[in-house]
């Protein structure tokens, strides 16, 4: 609750204006039980009855003016406590997003996809509504029990020893609430979890609609929908039963508190000798003020209890918050005091080298990639290649430092990459992931996605180099038209051609393709990567390829197996030096094809010359 405090502190005086407000809402409000009293004087003390009726007048004005007033301080603060509250979610959200960017791949992999919409979503809102009863509540309580109590104890009609009753009472109260607390706080916090679950299931039968219809798996998932539902409806259902407890118990004692006021102050009078009209006037009138002041306080109390219920799955919701905004970064920073960037800028540009980098993941028996050591120059094609599970892109992740190496280095034109900022490093850097994911908006827009500042003569050359003329040409808005969410409205060969021209127009040192050219037929791959080699003369192409035609031309070719390097070099050399790649060679093609793939290339690279 300490960041919760903190967020809200960020508008500490429109925090104490309300507060304030609330603390005279509560004394005006008390105030009217007093006016009543003074009218039952007046009826009983002053013998004229135009006298009587003036003053009646007088203090039902007086009254009226004093419920205005309430009324006013009660919009300006539900209005003003409504502010607030959507201003703290306002900023959790940001805090989260922004805290969500920064993470990790293994720190985002460790929350998962589901739960961070859940945390950033349900969680917030949940604070949100609570908010919205604290900031009011927790004031105006504790106000009205203080004032109420003082005012009995200060008046000279009202009988002290009447307070004995609620001095019983309160603490029986707070003692069944905190029971009450005890007992529902676990379930909220698995309610969280529960509905991080059902977002799990739904969130992959909506991405996963086409194949569960494909396979007549509808039932099945509807299955799994109801049970993951169920637990949580079950979880929620045993949460409230418990909470139900609290508005009970609490009328129960508010019901006994007021019997026990009239019939304490009864025995009191029995024990007084009363026998003026206006003595015995007074004193009832005092019982009767002191109860409404019972009633202010047992209401408070009531208050109290709503914002009791909704605690639970709030501290729940914001310790959920605070495991993401307090999770440290396994990529940590660099020290930027130590960076010089005008000398970083002068360097030797386009050199990537791996020095014996090792990788495993959290928690892992066995690391998934060993020794690795390889160098790129600028105007060279590297391709890495392996059976699915080599580490293949893990290895090219840790470039831009989605992970860091466990051991070993990497370093980028002289500098350890961990001595890079890391905005600077990826500037440096073209990736484009293994999952070809589009923006909404305009081709033209998710192209500037790369590089905001390019002309339309560098978005149109990069589209040109990337292969997507042919489609675009067809296209009746061209680069303005509308790309749906996540690029549906394209085929994958189209969209895995925009990304590419997405990283191209960024024009960095480094060009990382994660398997980006598996859904491109054998003839637009060749003329793809012929055109990059044109475009690319100054950086270095790191290729991670399924398919050995589309690396045949490579400069060098890094073989893995089991997350080693078992081979490298050259088509040529591999073939005669490496099992493992001859392997591949001839699961993918035979003799004739490797062949006729090279003729092919060949031939594109002199339709290119010409």
């Amino acid at each position: 609750m300490k960041k919760l405090i903190k967020v809200l502190m960020k508008k500490w005086w429109l925090v104490l204006l309300v507060w304030a407000a609330i603390i005279l809402q509560c004394f005006l409000q008390l105030q009217l039980p007093d006016r009543m009293n003074s009218i039952q004087s007046i009826i009983t003390q002053v013998p004229q009855p135009d006298d009587v009726i003036s003053q009646i007048w007088v203090q039902g004005g007086y009254m009226l003016l004093l419920s205005l007033g309430v009324f006013v301080l009660a919009a300006f603060q539900n209005f003003f406590g409504t502010y607030l509250s959507a201003h703290v979610a306002k900023d959790l959200r940001e805090e989260m997003f922004k805290k969500v960017n920064t993470l990790s791949l293994s720190d985002y992999s460790k929350f998962g996809t589901a739960s961070l919409i859940t945390r950033t979503t349900n969680d917030i809102e949940q604070i949100k509504n609570f908010l919205i009863m604290a900031i009011r509540t927790l004031v105006m309580s504790p106000t009205y029990i203080v004032i109420a109590l003082v005012l009995i104890f200060t008046k000279d009609y009202t009988n002290p020893q009447l307070a004995l009753v609620l001095a019983v009472v309160i603490p029986l109260i707070a003692i069944c609430l905190v029971i009450l607390l005890i007992l529902a706080l676990p379930l909220f916090k698995q309610l969280q979890i529960n509905i991080d679950n059902i977002t799990i299931v739904l969130r992959e039968n909506l991405t996963g609609i086409r194949v569960i219809r494909a396979y007549n798996q509808q039932k099945t998932e509807n299955k799994k929908f109801d049970e993951v539902n169920f637990i949580g409806s079950k979880t929620i259902l045993k949460a409230n039963r418990i909470m139900a407890g609290v508005d009970p118990i609490i009328n129960i004692f508010f019901n006994v508190a007021y019997v026990a006021i009239f019939a304490f102050g009864y025995f009191l009078m029995e024990g007084t000798a009363i026998r003026e009209t206006t003595a015995l006037a007074n004193q009832i009138s005092g019982i009767v003020v002191v109860s409404q002041y019972s009633m202010q306080i047992m209401q408070s109390f009531i208050m109290l209890a709503f914002c009791i219920v909704l605690l639970p799955q709030t501290m729940a919701s914001m310790s959920r918050i605070n495991e993401v905004l307090k999770c440290e970064d396994t990529v940590k920073e660099c020290d930027h005091s130590l960076f010089d960037e005008n000398k970083f800028n002068e360097r030797e540009r386009g050199v990537i080298e791996f020095n014996n980098v090792s990788f495993a993941y959290p928690d892992a028996e066995l690391p998934i990639l060993e020794n690795i050591s390889f160098k790129t120059k600028p105007g060279t094609t590297t391709a890495i290649i392996g059976s699915t599970g080599s580490g293949k892109s893990t290895l090219i992740n840790l470039i831009p430092r989605f992970f860091d190496p466990t051991k070993g280095e990497i370093k980028l034109d002289g500098y350890n990459i961990k001595d890079i900022p890391q905005k600077s490093l990826r500037e440096n850097i073209g990736f484009v992931p293994q999952q070809a994911l589009l923006f909404s908006g305009t081709i033209e827009d998710n192209i500037r996605f790369g590089n905001k500042d390019a002309t339309e003569e560098e978005v149109l050359e990069a589209l040109s180099v990337a292969q997507t003329e042919h489609f675009i040409s067809k296209l009746p808005e061209g680069i303005k038209t509308f790309v749906s969410q996540g690029g549906k409205n394209f085929s994958g060969g189209q969209k895995q051609r925009l990304c590419i021209a997405r990283a191209l127009v960024k024009k960095p040192e480094i060009y990382v393709f994660d398997d980006s050219f598996s859904a491109l037929d054998f003839k637009t791959d060749a003329k793809l990567r012929q055109a990059l080699k044109k475009y690319t003369t100054n950086s270095s192409i790191i290729i991670v390829a399924q398919r050995v035609s589309s690396i045949l031309d490579a400069d060098n070719i890094i073989v893995l197996n089991e997350g080693k390097c078992v081979g490298q070099g050259t088509h040529a050399e591999l073939l005669k030096s490496c099992p493992i790649y001859q392997d591949i060679v001839k699961s993918q093609l035979d003799p004739e094809e490797v062949e006729q793939t090279i003729n092919m290339l060949n031939s594109i690279k002199s339709e290119g010359g010409n």
